[in-house]
């Protein structure tokens, strides 16, 4: 999404990343890879939860997620991978966007 982020913006499209490690290690890891847009710690997984985007024992670790909300907070689109390699192309993305 990070080298897409301009089409994103001509969809009027706004990207939020959302991290479930402690603040000092996303921003670590964001200082080695900055990206265009905010991220935000969600440290208790609470969002992470409400999606259902929560580790299961078989993921490997966090699994990925990546959701389509409307200005009226509607989800239009979500996927929740069950690997960190499960998550739909760009492509994919900015067609739904082209559909609302």
């Amino acid at each position: 999404m990070r080298d897409d982020y301009e089409q994103f913006k001509a969809h009027g499209a706004e990207i939020l990343a959302i991290s479930a490690e402690p603040a000092a290690r996303s921003d670590g890891y964001l200082r080695s890879h900055p990206l265009p847009f905010p991220t935000l710690i969600d440290e208790d997984h609470q969002v992470f939860d409400a999606y259902d985007a929560a580790s299961r024992l078989m993921s490997l670790g966090q699994r990925p997620a990546l959701f389509v909300i409307d200005a009226a907070g509607v989800v239009r689109f979500g996927d929740v991978g069950a690997q960190q390699w499960n998550i739909p192309s760009n492509e994919a993305v900015l067609s739904v966007l082209d559909a609302l």
